[in-house]
This record gives structure tokens, sequence and C-alpha cells, in this order.
């Protein structure tokens, strides 16, 4: 049985705009991960390690942090490293991997760096790999059916950089690729990058998923922080393994349910955590007797999260509208008027309650404020 750590989408050296100091933690955060998987792999004896695409953030990336990532893969001595350049460390021009002299490149180290020889065939392994470098960030060049297998015994095993192709979804220049086109590829497991969700893609024939990104790199992405280990007999199968240490989260809170500062604090309290990148959005209305102060409240939270943001985007309305002396000549005066009477009527506190939310939210939709 032949078993493969595969991984992708690493993105050594990302820039992370938007985060300040935090970005530096989350780069460090990135290092340490891709020390983890390398360490996985040696403890684990696996077969080979295969990296299928965006190693590097861009070939921008800094000589030292080429330095790093090489020294964690000739850590893995006899374990062959195979590395598929992806999209942000394509061969264009300017590329990293062909400034490389071959003293730099460790021996374990196989880089698809050359698209008319896709092809390592490793012998003493019993395995054969292949891979269609990226040329540019994008292209329409689908690279599953642009490459065929050989003859060699053993097992035979793509890495391809890309997106599978959704209709009215995937960009016709994203690298697209069909199942059909994985099906009929005549692979024995087919290792993807680019889409950072790790999940395995509903095949017939030949088994083929996306790893995704091992940490995640934004708020709006989800399924990442993973790795596979995949191993090949008459069947494969498909270990997902945990490793991101980061988590990001956004939150939406409504200051009608808060009046103190420290009302707000608790809540944010639960999701305290030295790896968190928390934003949180406060919506919806406030009265004018709110006591809520968005940068005390930061300065109490702040240190306990790797980032922390606080988006005030309250809508006030005032504390006492029963007692507003509106023109009944408007539409407005006219409903706070009617519910304000209503309210005075009333003797069942829930009814009050409903009440006192209908004229609040009434008052802010006929003053013209936004609710969300």
């Amino acid at each position: 049985m032949m078993r493969i750590l595969h991984t992708a989408d690493i993105h050594l050296g990302v820039k992370l705009a938007g985060l300040g100091k935090a970005g530096d933690k989350v780069r460090s955060a990135l290092k340490a991960t891709f020390t983890e998987m390398i360490d996985t792999a040696i403890s684990e004896r696996v077969d080979a390690v295969v990296i299928a695409g965006d190693l590097l953030n861009s070939n921008r990336t800094s000589n030292s942090l080429v330095r790093f990532a090489f020294s964690e893969i000739e850590r893995l001595g006899d374990i062959p490293c195979v590395l598929l350049p992806g999209t942000h460390d394509c061969l264009e021009e300017g590329s990293v991997y062909l400034s490389l002299d071959d003293s730099e490149i460790p021996s374990n180290l196989k880089i698809f760096l050359d698209p008319k020889k896709p092809v390592f065939h490793l012998e003493d392994k019993g395995v054969t790999f292949y891979g269609l470098p990226n040329m540019a960030p994008r292209s329409t060049m689908n690279p599953i059916a642009s490459i065929s297998r050989q003859d060699h015994e053993g097992k035979h095993i793509l890495l391809a950089h890309g997106s599978y192709m959704i209709p009215d979804r995937t960009a016709a220049d994203d690298h697209p690729f069909g199942l059909d086109d994985i099906d009929n590829s005549g692979f024995d497991y087919i290792a993807l990058g680019h889409w950072h969700s790790c999940f395995e893609l509903p095949t017939t024939k030949t088994k083929a998923a996306y790893c995704g990104s091992p940490e995640t790199l934004a708020f709006d992405q989800t399924g990442s922080g993973h790795f596979l280990i995949v191993s090949l007999d008459d069947q494969v199968t498909i270990d997902k393994r945990a490793v991101g240490r980061m988590h990001w989260e956004e939150i939406e809170l409504s200051s009608a349910s808060f009046k103190y500062t420290i009302e707000v604090e608790r809540e944010l309290q639960k999701y305290i955590g030295e790896h968190r990148l928390l934003r949180v959005k406060m919506t919806g209305l406030a009265s004018t007797d709110s006591l809520i102060r968005f940068d005390e409240l930061y300065d109490h939270l702040a240190e306990n999260f790797l980032y922390l943001s606080i988006v005030d985007k309250t809508e006030t309305v005032p504390g006492e509208l029963r007692k507003l002396n509106l023109p009944r000549t408007t539409i407005l005066g006219q409903f706070v008027t009617q519910v304000a009477e209503a309210i005075e009527e009333a003797t069942d506190p829930e009814e009050i309650e409903i009440l006192e939310e209908s004229l609040r939210t009434g008052y802010a939709m006929l003053s013209g404020k936004d609710l969300m």
C-alpha cells in the first residue's frame, strides 16, 4: 500500500491586508502549520508529500521564506516531495522557481518546471507523478484533460491546480475541468489545489479531492484547516486531518439586546482565544439612553484575541418615544400617537413589550433609518 500526504494552498508570505500587526502572527502560524505537516509526514513515514500549488503566496516571496520552506522539505530525507506551481506562484516571468539554482533545491524535491515534461517517474517508490504547472494566474487550460497517463508500473497520481467547473459559478479562465475529465483520466488519484475548502469530488471512477488550505485565510472561508493522508491499494481511501490553528469568525449582535458596555463584553468573552480572529458587527436599534462605549469595549478585549474588529452599525431612536410631541398631520406623528395610546391602555406585560418594540421599529422605518 502507498500513502501520500496531500496539501496545497499554503500561501506562505500572504499579505493579509487590513489585519495590521495581527498579520505577522497569522504568517507565523502558517509556517508553524507547514512544519507540523512535515513532522506528520516524517513520523508516519508516508511514501511521498505532494503540494498541489500555491506553496508560496506570490513570486515576490522573500528569499528567506523560500529557504524556510525548502529546509522543511529537506527534513523529509528520503521521502520525496512533489511540488506543482499554482496560480499565485505560477511559472510567469519572474517566477521564484525559475530563478533557483539546482544547488538551492533539496535533492528530494521535484518541481514541475517544464509543461513539456509533466512527469516524474519514481521507480524505486513504484509511483509516477504528473502535473502541468500553471503558467499564469488565469487560463482556460484544462489541467487534467491536457495530460495523459504513461505505461509505467505502479501507481499514477496527478497534481492539478484549478477549478471544478460548476455552471454559472466557475470562471472560464480559472483553469477549469469537469468530472468527466477526472473519470476518463485513468489516474489512480488526482490531488487538487486552488479551492481552499477540503472536499472530495463526486466522481464515479477516479478519486479526486481538494485538500483545502491548511489554515483559514479570510473571514469568508469555510472548510479549510486540513490536509489529507491518501492511501492507495486496491482501493483509494482519504483520511482528512485537522491542522489549522486559527479560527476566523464573524458575528452580528443587535444593540437593542444590550444597554451597558459590560453586557456586550460578557457576550464577546464567549469567543476569546489567542488564535481567534473575530469581527463583530453591531446592528439594529438602540435608544438614546444606551450606555455602550465601543472604544472602551475594544480596549478591554483586544488583547484576548489574535485580531478583533468591532463595527458599529447601530441606529439610534429616542428613548422616550411616547413623550415626543410630533405633529398629528404627519404619518410618523399619527403612528407614534396611536401606538403610545395603545401602550397606555394595555395591561398585559407581553403585549406592552410587543407594542414598545413596534413603536421603536416603526419610528425607525418611518424616519428612514437602516434596520440592518
